[in-house]
């Protein structure tokens, strides 16, 4: 899954989810969150589903992967899942444009969400 920022893979760090959809939109790397939001995704929590950067309904989900350990007894695996709770940070549609960076390029990099 590549970052809808930079386009590049992005790891296991974020899954960006449309709530309303439930459609996964792509990845947020770690490097990309750490430029745009520093560690403050990291202590985020709230219990209504508003934008992080404003007072609007935030439509869609930064959740963070977390790992599971599944097995049946003999064998174990390791595997990531990500559930949207109150501790899942959410943008606006406006904001996630602005952290994409859709306004200001127009290039078409894989990965990166496209209108």
């Amino acid at each position: 899954m590549n970052c809808i920022r930079c386009g590049r893979q992005a790891g296991y760090n974020r899954v960006v989810v449309d709530t309303v959809s439930g459609r996964e939109l792509g990845g947020f790397c770690r490097n990309c969150e750490f430029e745009e939001f520093g560690r403050a995704l990291e202590r985020f929590s709230q219990a209504e589903r508003t934008c992080v950067m404003c007072d609007r309904d935030g439509h869609v989900g930064f959740a963070a992967w977390t790992p599971v350990l599944k097995g049946d007894g003999e064998r174990v695996v390791s595997e990531v899942e990500y559930d949207v709770t109150d501790r899942t940070p959410f943008l606006c549609d406006e904001h996630l444009h602005a952290v994409t960076g859709d306004e200001e390029n127009a290039d078409e990099r894989p990965g990166r969400i496209q209108r």
